[in-house]
């Protein structure tokens, strides 16, 4: 079941402002804006953690208390600079005041006028329908959808009742940006797994056959102070690639946990959708092609026009924002759950009283040890290691115990078969992650440090790099055994980075892999090399 964004929902049929019910941001990396209300104030307290601020908001509470021009015009123009006049405007942290208010004024002022059309054309209709009545029956339709929409005769909205959090990312390294999108990807499929080990835990307890919940979610993700994302062209072929980086994916051979618990997949499903003040405007060439193509047809649909007019104009949010969708939902289910719960369960009594059988210690067990223990001790080892390490070869069948760790493994390997290897300037940096957002999410925001040093010198020895600096990422666990999924993985590394501004031209993707063909490449663990240009 595919599921809306809050776009769409701005445009059509969308809640009514005061029904959206906005929660504390579940994941625990994050920092929450905690709004104490109650019925005469409304006061805020702040606290900062890094790049990230969250805001949370009541089911009563549309309004924050803060400066600026009312948006009754419905514009869209506001400052990253509103605010308390006493702070100081060029602080992050006091900008997030204005930000998260402005985005929650924009929403609710969108939701407002749709829902204000909605009424309004269902009243029209209304009064056309009471013109053609000719018989009493023909009010047994109107009633019947009063009792389903309520006294207002709106259509009930599943989505009034959807969770939204909003989090405001605050850095301004675009490297940094697209990591923090990842990371919202990352907690968003966490949580919606961990809802779904959570059912299956508690149906696997009782024999209750309640259908699953579903669980939905929306994270809106407000990104004020980037200055490369202004433009709304750079913005749309960033989250494009993103997204497609995502949909490539799905073709990614993963390697499997090997403590599985049996339990069922949840299908948990992440939606990626975008808002940004210049929304759908046109470039001079993409106006000029369509007043041609105008001229060619001969005709205007001025109704399609009205149409992508609103469209656009539903889309254009104060700043450049991502919307993160996580939907999770049960597996298909082909047979009755009832049945499959009285079956765990009637299984997992028979073992538990297998076990307390078997748990009993005969004398016959006693003497066998006792027997088994003096041969040892009888026998005199032959073996020139010391006692303790040739206890463990046996223990472990004359197993090799190796100290080496894959980035030490990588680290060797580079400097042997790397020729373009350089000591002083090169890096290395592993992480153990087996997902394919947690490695975007970590190639990236390696990207956004390495960036932060050629830009700062009190980071670096340097000034800046020299040309041909490698950094080498470490990845033992992701793709261990598929070359061609892992360079997949980088090519979309790639096509994200040809999309960014500042690091388009500067950057170059390699792979190094222990399935490779070529044997000058085959590294010991897959690793993710960093060229600059």
């Amino acid at each position: 079941m595919k599921f809306a964004s809050l776009l769409l929902l701005a445009t059509y049929a969308a809640p009514p402002a005061s029904a959206y019910v906005v929660h504390p941001n579940p994941f625990p990396a994050t920092t929450a804006l905690r709004h104490l209300r109650d019925d005469r104030s409304s006061r805020c307290v702040p606290v900062t953690h890094n790049h990230l601020v969250t805001t949370t908001t009541g089911r009563t509470a549309t309004r924050l208390n803060y400066k600026g021009e009312s948006n009754e015009g419905g514009s869209n123009n506001f400052s990253l600079r509103d605010g308390d006049d006493s702070s100081s405007s060029s602080s992050s942290n006091a900008n997030v005041w204005s930000v998260l208010a402005n985005t929650e004024r924009w929403i609710s002022d969108t939701l407002d006028r749709s829902n204000q059309a909605e009424l309004t054309r269902q009243q029209q209709q209304k009064n056309k329908n009471d013109n053609g009545k000719m018989h009493f029956a023909d009010d047994k339709g109107e009633v019947k959808q009063q009792q389903r929409g309520g006294a207002g005769g709106m259509k009930d909205n599943p989505y009034a009742r959807k969770e939204v959090s909003y989090v405001c990312e605050t850095g301004s390294e675009l490297a940094s940006v697209v990591g923090g999108v990842f990371r919202r990807v990352r907690e968003a499929r966490e949580l919606g797994e961990s809802h779904g080990r959570g059912v299956e835990a508690r149906l696997g307890e009782t024999t209750d056959a309640s259908q699953p919940a579903t669980m939905r979610q929306t994270n809106v993700v407000v990104i004020p102070n980037c200055d490369e994302l202004s433009t709304f062209q750079t913005f749309d072929k960033l989250v494009q690639a993103i997204n497609q980086a995502r949909r490539a994916a799905r073709d990614f051979v993963l390697k499997k946990k090997d403590d599985d618990d049996g339990i069922k997949d949840w299908v948990v499903s992440i939606n990626c959708a975008h808002l940004h003040p210049m929304y759908g405007m046109p470039t001079p060439e993409e106006q000029l092609a369509s007043l041609k193509h105008e001229e060619q047809e001969g005709e205007v649909d001025v109704n399609l026009q009205e149409y992508k007019k609103r469209r656009d104009e539903a889309r254009r949010s104060p700043y450049p924002s991502v919307i993160v969708e996580v939907m999770s939902t049960p597996p298909p289910d082909f047979g009755s759950r009832r049945d499959e719960a009285v079956a765990e369960a009637a299984a997992r009594d028979t073992t538990g009283s297998k076990a307390e059988e078997d748990a009993d210690v005969t004398s016959d067990d006693v003497r066998r040890l006792e027997a088994l223990f003096a041969m040892s001790a009888a026998k005199k080892s032959s073996s020139a290691d010391d006692p303790f390490y040739d206890a463990l070869g046996e223990a472990f069948g004359k197993k090799q115990i190796m100290t080496q760790t894959p980035l030490s493994m990588a680290q060797t390997w580079v400097l042997q078969n790397d020729p373009a290897f350089n000591e002083q300037t090169s890096t290395f940096t592993k992480s153990d992650t087996r997902h394919v957002d947690a490695a975007y999410e970590y190639v990236f925001n390696n990207l956004a440090m390495l960036n932060a040093a050629d830009g700062d010198a009190t980071l670096c020895l340097l000034d800046r790099p020299k040309r041909g600096q490698k950094s080498y990422v470490v990845l033992p666990n992701f793709l261990p055994t598929s070359a061609t999924s892992f360079d997949r993985f980088a090519g979309q590394v790639s096509n994200i980075v040809r999309v960014m501004p500042s690091l388009a031209d500067r950057l170059m993707i390699s792979t190094f892999h222990p399935e490779h063909v070529v044997k000058s490449t085959q590294a010991p663990v897959p690793i993710i090399v960093i060229t600059w240009k």
